[in-house]
């Protein structure tokens, strides 16, 4: 199994059994840190995450991943919440915070630049739309590294 395809596996036999409990997956990591393999996964629920949330959410994810021996190699499993700087990731989540301030990270230069503060707009034809100082950027997603909301207290 390719690293990179973790995520994306860990998603597909997970998702129904959350969405049933009204838990909603945000992003999924799976990276080497201290030297150990961490599957972290951020989860949201429209009554907010706490402790109680995540550890069920917890006791489900391992249930089905070691049902469907999902890795043959050790590994450290995280359940928390996405953070009010939470990562933007799926299409719903675009049209949902449309409207908020975004920090946006691009793989490639755009007019000179790779990091934009802005105000999300939605997407747009696989474009994400961010209206910057008045000015609207129609970002191609491929070239969209990372998009986090910006906390304003």
């Amino acid at each position: 199994m390719i690293k990179r395809d973790i995520p994306q596996l860990a998603e597909s036999l997970i998702t129904s059994v959350l969405t049933e409990v009204g838990i909603e997956i945000v992003d999924i990591e799976y990276l080497k840190e201290q030297g150990r393999w961490v599957l972290r996964i951020f989860i949201d629920h429209e009554d907010g995450v706490n402790l109680e949330t995540c550890e069920k959410a917890s006791r489900m994810i391992s249930g089905v991943l070691d049902k469907n021996d999902f890795l043959s190699q050790s590994y450290m499993l995280e359940v928390s919440s996405p953070g009010l700087d939470r990562i933007i990731k799926k299409d719903r989540d675009f049209l949902r915070f449309s409207g908020q301030k975004v920090k946006l990270k691009a793989f490639e230069d755009i007019e000179g630049q790779k990091k934009f503060t802005g105000f999300l707009r939605g997407l747009e034809n696989d474009c994400v739309l961010l209206e910057v100082d008045g000015k609207e950027l129609q970002i191609p997603r491929s070239n969209v590294k990372q998009v986090r909301l910006v906390v304003e207290l």
